[in-house]
């Protein structure tokens, strides 16, 4: 197969011969790639189980030996669990199998079950949702137990206690030896919950709740009451959000019931403009009642329309804000007054402007400070003082995360809790700082900013319990080591290190792109991948790094045909990155054309080895470029609030420039392309400048007056909030500054469009309205300029049949090859010259 497809791609190379006669050799030759991830490892680190797919159905598993390299074939699962050393348990549609992984046995559980692995009894718990069997497997994969007519089970491993429902009867079995105990019940449940002390089962009605609940110590099976408050109902079908805390508050999800009463027409709708667009949602308003002292703690105003209720912690304080309040709809992250609520409702607190997204608050409750984020820093409000304190130095910047050019609002990272301590740590856009609230001391523990490489903590994991309501704040331990990844922005390199906060040191592990680090026995295993560079494993143990598994490796020798170059570019707005690659047998005496592929940050295409293909759901796929005699410019393009189009173009302009220094181009050949807002800027780039012989946009914005002055499918709030604060970061009301919303408009440059377009979308597209780009096509037409509109009937904003995507991809590249390599054109371009 390798001199097969080497013999055809110089046979694409060198004649010419590219359309249709071909596309099916093309196809055989791509289908040989494929992408390979890395879905589990036992704990000594001598298996491993890959799965490699691609695009045309690939699909596979393999077991790895990485001790003898010994590679076996799986049967198709989706889901593996290894029990311990030896025995790796699997899951399908079909079946569950028990595999010995030394002796390459196996024994078979016939049926549609949902598993659930228990780590700690190295058993399995199987559910058949067909019969309603309900069954503890050992992971030699006997039957331990079993109970026929199931409707609803929990496992908590922590308790041990599996806990189930059959018929009127609860039941409860422990793990370790299978004894079970059964409760008759009254009534017949819909929700269930098993804590460390306590199980609970509960008939949820919507004006009535009997609440079931057995004291694991005494067995004793209790029954409680509980009737909806005046004016509200419980909702049965939110079970998720019934639950029970600290055995004794009982957290309810319920409906105003005036919004059922209401009279509505339903050949009518009617919107106010004073009153929030989401007015008529069903949002779930939060009660509390003390099943030990059996009264309500909370209960909810039903003068709020839209309430939202955040619990902070595992304990009873929790934030609510009414959206109702936020009228205009313009910024993502509102400025609202919040309450903060303690203890399930004894005491509240009034805050008032706040940012509302959740992940701009923190509440410590040991010393009572309220923790936010405003005009990027970190704040907090000492409840018992009632003092404001700025939290970082003044001297340290980057707490705001830059996204949409910091127009979110936002944090960089939500705060991480530290166990045991009043210590907080903080994460600005490169490095780590603990924050002692008690003595205001600041300690920076990692150096990041200086070699431009940011650090993201990896082994955190969330405080909370399991809730649907709570906002999940993580915490750590830093009597234990912490694992940070690694990405150098400038070059791309990724890696690890661990520091302790005990001696205050950090190992790092050597940056080769490495994407996942995985703990065994005795040492690590890295997973790798990158732009040209399919996946890798690698051993590190004893000090040293040994290649453990390499993917693609007969094809790895075309890949070595082709390469890439990440560089920086200089703007009038600033250093910005770019990556420009370079296509099979580049010759650097040769002038190739090129097609520069945009969408804000597009250089981090490279971060991940993609296969080539012809059914990219955009339409776009670098490495078939490369492997067809093109230069690929992937530029990450820079944008000022208020002038996105000047500094675009800029930028895009000279990534260009500087791409050409390194690169052989033919800079009368060359092609843009871009996909939703990456359309916006092809139309943007077609009109404003003479660097482009032609250009594909895709789902395109054309106008954003009218995309202003209306709403997305996907999404109820109106477009201007995407338009001002996200996005487009125009930072303006289109009435304040009408001509700066038409300049930054493709539609308005048509007349100034002097090369052929080629325009596609998908007639369902929820996201952007087909009629930006049917616009900006009619435009062209009325000014009798040249341009086709592809519009598939049955796709939405990525084309997502395979038969459109091939059709899509081919397309694209027969265009390019006509107005970038003067080939002859296809049969469906022909009219429109």
């Amino acid at each position: 197969m390798k001199a097969i497809r080497i013999y055809i791609a110089g046979f694409l190379l060198l004649s010419g011969f590219i359309f249709s006669q071909n596309i099916d050799s093309l196809q055989n030759v791509y289908r040989t790639y494929y992408e390979t991830k890395l879905l589990k490892t036992n704990s000594a680190g001598r298996y491993a189980v890959l799965n490699h797919h691609n695009t045309y159905g690939k699909d596979e598993d393999e077991l790895i030996d990485l001790k003898i390299n010994k590679v076996t074939l799986l049967k198709k699962h989706d889901f593996y669990q290894f029990l311990d050393d030896d025995i790796l348990f699997m899951r399908n549609k079909d079946q569950c199998r028990f595999l010995n992984v030394k002796t390459g046995q196996y024994i078979d559980i016939n049926g549609h079950f949902i598993a659930t692995v228990s780590k700690p009894y190295q058993k399995v718990v199987l559910y058949d949702t067909d019969s309603k069997i309900l069954m503890t497997i050992s992971k030699e994969a006997k039957i331990l137990w079993k109970e026929d007519g199931v409707s609803k089970y929990q496992l908590n491993d922590t308790s041990g206690q599996l806990i189930y429902i059959s018929d009127h009867q609860l039941g409860i079995t422990d793990m370790k030896d299978q004894k079970s105990k059964t409760f008759k019940l009254d009534n017949t449940v819909q929700w269930i919950s098993c804590k460390d002390n306590a199980v609970y089962c509960a008939d949820i009605q919507r004006s009535v709740i009997t609440l079931y609940s057995v004291d694991l110590s005494s067995n004793q099976l209790i029954q409680r009451v509980i009737t909806s408050p005046e004016g509200f109902e419980f909702v049965p079908t939110l079970s998720g959000f019934f639950e029970i805390r600290e055995d004794e508050h009982f957290l309810f999800p319920m409906y105003l019931k005036s919004k059922f009463t209401d009279k509505v027409n339903p050949e009518l709708k009617i919107t106010y403009s004073n009153i929030n667009s989401r007015n008529k949602n069903l949002n779930r308003y939060l009660g509390i009642y003390n099943i030990k002292e059996k009264q309500w703690e909370y209960v909810p105003d039903d003068r709020l329309q839209l309430p939202v209720y955040e619990f902070l912690n595992d304990k009873g304080d929790f934030i609510f804000y009414d959206q109702s309040s936020n009228i205009i709809e313009a910024d993502p992250n509102a400025v609202l007054d919040l309450k903060l609520v303690l203890d399930y409702g004894k005491k509240n607190h009034i805050l008032p402007q706040k940012r509302s997204d959740q992940v701009n608050y923190l509440w410590d409750r040991n010393t009572e400070q309220f923790i936010y984020f405003d005009q990027k820093r970190w704040k907090s409000f000492n409840l018992k003082t009632g003092n404001v304190k700025e939290l970082m130095p003044p001297n340290t910047t980057g707490w705001e995360s830059n996204g949409h050019n910091g127009l979110g609002n936002n944090p960089e990272l939500i705060p991480i809790r530290v166990r045991n301590k009043p210590i907080i740590l903080f994460s600005n856009q490169y490095d780590y700082f603990t924050l002692d609230l008690r003595t205001n001391e600041v300690k920076r523990i990692t150096k990041g900013e200086e070699k431009s490489v940011k650090y993201k903590l990896v082994n955190v994991k969330d405080q909370n319990p399991h809730s649907s309501w709570s906002i999940k704040h993580s915490e750590i331990d830093l009597e234990k080591d912490l694992i940070f990844k690694l990405f150098n922005q400038l070059n791309y390199h990724s890696g690890f290190a661990e520091y302790s906060a005990k001696n205050n040191k950090t190992v790092f592990y050597s940056q080769q792109n490495y994407k996942e680090m995985i703990p065994y026995d005795k040492g690590l295993l890295f997973t790798s991948d990158f732009a040209l560079e399919p996946f890798k494993l690698t051993r590190f143990e004893n000090g040293k790094y040994k290649v453990v598994y390499d993917a693609l490796k007969a094809d790895k020798e075309d890949l070595k045909k082709m390469s890439y170059e990440i560089f920086q570019y200089q703007t009038s707005y600033g250093l910005s990155n770019a990556a420009v690659l370079f296509p099979m047998g580049y010759d650097k005496n040769k002038r190739y054309p090129m097609i520069v592929n945009i969408y804000e940050k597009q250089s981090r295409d490279l971060l991940y080895f993609q296969p080539p293909y012809l059914t990219a759901s955009v339409g776009f796929n670098y490495l078939h470029y490369l492997m067809n005699g093109y230069v690929v410019l992937l530029p990450d393009l820079k944008y000022e609030t208020g002038n996105t189009k000047n500094s675009m173009l800029n930028s895009l302009e000279k990534s260009i420039d500087s791409a050409k220094l390194l690169a052989s181009v033919d800079d009368k050949n060359i092609g843009i392309a871009g996909l939703s807002y990456g359309g916006y800027e092809t139309g943007m780039a077609l009109g404003n400048s003479k660097y482009f012989k032609t250009g594909v946009a895709g789902v395109m914005v054309s106008d954003l007056v009218s995309l202003t002055l209306s709403n997305s499918e996907m999404n109820p709030t109106p477009n201007y909030m995407r338009v001002e604060n996200q996005q487009f970061r125009m930072n303006s009301n289109v009435f304040d500054d009408w001509k700066n919303y038409r300049e930054h408009s493709p539609v308005y440059y048509l007349k100034s469009v002097e090369t052929p377009v080629l325009i596609w979308s998908g007639l369902k597209d929820k996201n952007v309205s087909p009629s930006q780009s049917r616009m900006f096509f009619l435009g062209l037409k009325r000014l009798k300029k040249k341009a086709v509109l592809l519009e598939y009937v049955n796709e939405s904003h990525n084309i997502l049949q395979p038969g459109n995507q091939l059709d899509l991809n081919v397309k694209m590249w027969q265009w390019f090859d006509y107005h970038l390599k003067n080939k002859s054109p296809a049969t469906w371009i022909n009219p429109v010259l």
